[in-house]
């Protein structure tokens, strides 16, 4: 392992980071077999009923938001949850948490340890079986949310559903489904239908769906795939919610129930589709409380959990003017794009004065930034884009994302600049903004990581 001190923690995020995390995934079914050898270990102490009640989700957009939700409410319930996300902005850490708190470096070193341990043992008898980066964080929070005898696991699959390593569980307590978009299509297919069909594989057999009906196509596959597995399906769509007001830092909205009356909801968020995803863990809680015997959850901690939920971000105001979306691909842009259209900071148009409307973007290779930047342009407050580029390999071009820019900009309103780092997008972004502008980062959950660790520097200068 090159040398590296595999008992520190520099040297476990080192030797994770090194790993592969976009090769060929290993076959479900070789994943599984250490998935139940793990179960074995110990006396059994690793075993899938040791983990709580799992909700496992899936979905294009909104499923970490989603997870969110759920933890903040089964914690105002009074559970102890663990929760499992991807990816993280600043530290590998943020994608384990218990009871709120991501875990310790002590506790990600005793994880990675215990894991390794397993494996050295298991390939004894299987020597081919090398997990991937995915595989090695999802087995050890198996790890940690068994020793911290968490009563929920909310776990977010990765890529996917079908395939992914997180559909080695076998019993959740209920499945979720967030809206279904077209993102990864080299990986999940080109329709709508086809990366439904690679979502809903996470259904099994008689375990209660809950999904986001906005898209006819997804909806059609995720009721036949429940159907077919003798599922009970509890869907969300755009008539079961309602939004009153849209405030500077808080969102007013209803739910609608059959069984409950939740009145005034309030999200401390200016994203509209929050509300959706508040609409679907609400549904969530209520498949919990009346199916899964979870009778802590109460409309109070409900209220409570939506009122008091915080996910990084996601249309966070970092400092006074400065907002992170991590919409990453056309249907969060185009959510993003709402935002913005219904904040009541922009509806009268561009800003006063010679204050400026900064739009700071990069993206990733392989999605479809052309379309994304076409709806960002059509937002006419927007005075300046900064096009940065992401490192690494997998960061766009600069040169062709600043050409797409200047495609769709306006000539007369619109000005388009180029940084190669994004630090100097950045620091570029807050110097021209004037006193009461607004800076928007968008484009990559990648890029609004590296800006929310790089804002320290900048609290001085602007």
């Amino acid at each position: 392992m090159n040398g590296q001190d595999l008992r520190s923690y520099a040297g476990v995020e080192h030797f994770l980071e090194e790993l592969p995390r976009f090769t060929r995934k290993n076959p479900l079914e070789a994943t599984k077999g250490f998935y139940a050898y793990i179960q074995s270990c110990e006396n059994g102490r690793y075993r899938e009923e040791n983990l709580g009640k799992v909700i496992h989700v899936a979905g294009t957009n909104g499923k970490g938001s989603v997870c969110a939700f759920l933890q903040r409410i089964c914690r105002a319930s009074g559970y102890r949850t663990g929760l499992f996300t991807s990816p993280h902005l600043q530290t590998t850490r943020e994608r384990f948490c218990v009871d709120g708190n991501m875990i310790s470096e002590e506790e990600f070193v005793e994880a990675f340890c215990w894991l390794s341990d397993r494996l050295a043992v298991y390939h004894g008898n299987c020597p081919e079986y090398c997990p991937t980066y995915f595989e090695y964080l999802f087995f050890m929070g198996i790890y940690v949310f068994v020793r911290a005898e968490v009563d929920i696991m909310i776990l977010e699959t990765g890529l996917g559903g079908r395939l992914d390593t997180t559909n080695v569980v076998r019993n959740p307590a209920v499945t979720v489904l967030t809206e279904i978009g077209l993102d990864h299509m080299a990986y999940l297919g080109d329709t709508i239908e086809a990366i439904a069909a690679e979502k809903a594989g996470i259904i099994k057999h008689g375990v209660p769906v809950v999904f986001s009906d906005r898209r006819t196509a997804a909806s059609g596959v995720i009721r036949k795939k429940a159907t077919e597995k003798g599922c009970k399906c509890h869907t969300v769509s755009e008539n079961d919610y309602k939004i009153k007001e849209i405030q500077k830092k808080f969102i007013d909205f209803s739910v609608v129930s059959r069984y409950y009356d939740y009145g005034r909801l309030i999200a401390q968020t200016t994203a509209v589709y929050q509300a959706e995803n508040a609409a679907v863990a609400i549904r969530t809680c209520e498949v919990l409380k009346r199916d899964c015997g979870f009778d802590q959850i109460t409309i109070e901690a409900i209220r409570e959990g939506i009122r008091t939920m915080h996910w990084p971000c996601r249309m966070e105001e970092i400092r006074q003017g400065v907002f992170i979306d991590g919409a990453h691909n056309e249907d969060g842009i185009r959510a993003f794009v709402q935002s913005i259209r219904q904040s009541p900071d922009f509806r009268g148009g561009n800003n006063a004065g010679n204050d400026r409307c900064v739009l700071i973007f990069s993206a990733v290779r392989d999605k479809q930034y052309d379309k994304m930047i076409e709806l960002l342009c059509g937002l006419e407050m927007i005075t300046d884009f900064v096009v940065t580029q992401l490192p690494g390999e997998r960061g766009a071009f600069l040169e062709e994302l600043g050409n797409i820019f200047v495609k769709y900009a306006s000539r007369e309103t619109q000005r388009v600049y180029t940084y190669e780092k994004i630090e100097d997008a950045l620091g570029f972004g807050l110097s021209v903004r004037g006193v009461s502008g607004r800076v928007f980062i968008v484009g990559s959950l990648y890029l609004a990581g590296i800006v929310e660790s790089s804002m320290e520097e900048y609290n001085d200068r602007f």
